[in-house]
């Protein structure tokens, strides 16, 4: 009887207290505002690159603004992981450390604390594979190069017999097949 009435007591406390939301609806975490917060960030970006006039300065504007925000974000709570913010908010970030280019200290440091935690799942290894490449010369992936024609070609590859495992060891597509899509896509797409 008595353990019922605490029971009555304790639900109507939350009523009254949480405006009818459970404990748990009461606020969200700070790891669900930060992966909003990083799928927005991440929307601007693609938003400002894919504009029908590309701004360069407001692309660049976004992407220090991006790589400010996401600094602050890993100084707080490392590098975002899939289990903290979700699969999307992860890559996302992954992305906006990638287009943080004009700060080469920062993206080596994203790639430190990603690299722990690759082998844990907590970030998808394709994303540190073009981060890795991003900056280091030679690469190791293959994901760097530019157009040369109708034909991307990757830049200078570390080792490049063992190029296609070390791709495979990440879940990426054969390199074949990654040079035959950039090539549609960003070279004969532009002819």
């Amino acid at each position: 009887m008595l353990g019922q009435v605490i029971k009555y007591v304790l639900l109507a406390f939350c009523i009254l207290f949480f405006g009818g939301r459970t404990v748990a609806q009461a606020a969200p975490s700070d790891e669900s505002r930060i992966a909003e917060e990083l799928v927005a960030m991440e929307l601007r970006d693609q938003e400002v690159r894919s504009a029908q006039q590309v701004d360069v300065n407001e692309v660049l504007r976004v992407d220090a603004r991006n790589t400010h925000r996401l600094n602050e974000i890993m100084k707080s709570m490392g590098w975002p992981r899939i289990s903290a913010v979700g699969k999307k908010a992860a890559d996302a970030a992954a992305l906006l450390a990638l287009h943080a280019d004009r700060n080469p200290q920062f993206q080596r440091r994203a790639l430190e604390l990603m690299q722990p935690l690759v082998e844990m799942k907590e970030v998808d290894p394709e994303q540190f594979a073009y981060l890795w490449d991003r900056t280091h010369i030679p690469q190791r992936f293959g994901t760097q190069g530019g157009c040369f024609g109708t034909a991307w070609l990757p830049d200078e590859v570390e080792d490049a017999a063992h190029v296609e495992s070390r791709r495979a060891a990440m879940g990426m597509r054969p390199l074949s097949e990654y040079v035959a899509i950039a090539s549609e896509m960003l070279c004969r797409a532009r002819q």
